[in-house]
């Protein structure tokens, strides 16, 4: 019998063919403007949403909607490539997306922004169709779209549900956003009980490692928001632990022994034994210049995405070649924001490059 992964990957490794390459980018980088960009992307993989956003507007706005469609169509045609186990795993990787959206739409709600643009940074991707998310950002308010989930017995319901209460009292979202996180990791981790073959374990590793980073994260803006004695304020704990997510490495175990908040550079120097050290060490180089988190926060999602991307060169027969497609699409989408940002605010040639993320797939 062929295994299960032969047609998928075979797709997988052509849709990998039409990525972006050095070459793309470096003419990319040429045009001196960002109507140049987008003119030369329409000769791209991205034609078809490209032009379909050119109708629509122009500019950055345009660029910003022909990634966001792209996106979600490449990742919806994955999902057809897909059945039985397979396509299990595959929906446990893009239940990323779903939180993303959700998320998504409780800001913009609590923040009073028009259900137009919450719906314009949506991804449409696995259970959730687009006409869904269009109904849940019409509704006026963060407990109307909780309630609505709830008639559909979307499982994101139940955990949001439970957490409204911590949110009407301090109208804090970060109490429904870790609700969403912790759900849904705990969800895939408890199905992947269930599976014992090497595509669940590379799924597994890959949560895994996606969790101690964003605690890593979490800890880190503690730290900036006032550490111990700010938790203890609200929560009655000096602890990080309350806000962590469970399910991760060795990382993740260290943090949720803190008692209390360690400053930025403890941090950094007692996980420089994990596999985030590296990239925890680059980022206090460049957070020592610019004392912003974004340095912390980049160089882990770089970690995480080289990590991802050289899953390509594993097992040709496993999930990992859609673990791999997942992240390299990520990343050019990343990258292609970045030419776009640049282009449009004036920035040179050589200040564009510095923030790209350039490497063999």
């Amino acid at each position: 019998m062929d295994n299960e992964y032969d047609y998928a990957n075979a797709r997988l490794r052509a849709m990998k063919s039409r990525l972006l390459t050095r070459g793309d980018y470096a003419a990319l980088l040429d045009e001196p403007t960002i109507v140049e960009v987008i003119a030369r992307l329409t000769h791209t993989d991205y034609q078809a949403e490209i032009e379909a956003a050119l109708i629509k507007t122009t500019g950055w706005a345009c660029l910003s909607e022909g990634l966001r469609r792209h996106f979600s169509l490449m990742l919806n045609r994955v999902t057809g490539f897909f059945s039985d186990t397979p396509l299990h795993l595959w929906e446990m990787l893009i239940a990323r997306w779903q939180v993303f959206n959700l998320k998504t739409i409780l800001r913009g709600q609590a923040h009073h922004i028009a259900a137009s643009e919450i719906l314009d940074a949506v991804i449409p991707a696995g259970e959730l169709k687009e006409s869904d998310y269009t109904r849940l950002v019409q509704q006026t308010s963060v407990r109307a779209t909780v309630d609505l989930l709830a008639t559909w017995n979307h499982p994101c319901a139940r955990p949001l549900t439970e957490a409204m209460p911590r949110y009407a009292e301090r109208g804090d979202l970060a109490e429904l956003e870790l609700a969403l996180d912790r759900a849904r990791y705990a969800d895939a981790f408890r199905q992947l009980k269930e599976l014992e073959d090497e595509s669940a374990a590379m799924v597994h590793a890959t949560l895994r490692a996606e969790i101690d980073a964003v605690n890593i994260l979490t800890v880190l803006r503690l730290s900036e928001w006032g550490g111990g004695a700010r938790l203890m304020q609200r929560y009655g704990s000096a602890a990080p632990a309350r806000l962590l997510i469970r399910g991760g490495s060795a990382a993740s175990q260290k943090l949720d022994a803190y008692k209390e908040v360690p400053a930025v550079e403890q941090l950094v120097r007692e996980l420089g034994d994990t596999s985030f050290g590296d990239a925890l060490s680059r980022g206090m180089a460049r957070y020592g210049e610019s004392k912003r988190l974004t340095a912390f926060e980049d160089e882990l999602d770089a970690k995480l995405t080289r990590q991802n991307v050289a899953l390509f060169h594993r097992n040709p027969l496993s999930i990992g070649i859609a673990i791999a497609y997942q992240s390299a699409l990520v990343n050019e989408a990343r990258n292609l924001r970045v030419i776009g940002r640049g282009k449009d605010a004036g920035w040179t040639r050589e200040e564009i490059e510095k923030e790209l993320r350039l490497w063999q797939n």
